[in-house]
């Protein structure tokens, strides 16, 4: 008889793969991540990562969720959430295990209290 217990995958090591991404989906990721950094309209730091508010708006949106797609090949450690909420405000939560929000900050210029 077959045993329907699963055992959970291990966290995958804290480190970005810097080859994850062809040169192609590097430029992508980076041109997507300036774009998400110039929209930001308000950050705020959470016990274990980030949460970044951005304008409603369903390009933006679409676009967020490419970058969340090229992003979480590099950075597989990291929990990615996109929400558009009914107050119409759009969030994207960055978060994972100890230590994830300090090479967030370092690695993507996150900072809290960006009003």
């Amino acid at each position: 008889m077959a045993n329907d217990v699963t055992t959970p995958a291990p966290n995958p090591p804290m480190a970005c793969h810097a080859k994850a991404l062809d040169g192609e989906g590097r430029q992508r990721q980076q041109a997507l991540l300036s774009m998400v950094r110039a929209r930001v309209e308000e950050t705020r730091e959470l016990s274990d990562g980030f949460a970044l508010r951005l304008p409603a708006d369903a390009e933006l949106f679409r676009d967020i969720a490419e970058w969340v797609g090229l992003e979480r090949k590099c950075c597989s450690f990291v929990d990615y959430a996109i929400e558009w909420k009914r107050d119409d405000s759009v969030w994207v939560k960055l978060t994972g295990e100890p230590g994830t929000k300090e090479v967030l900050a370092a690695e993507m210029g996150l900072a809290a209290a960006r009003p």
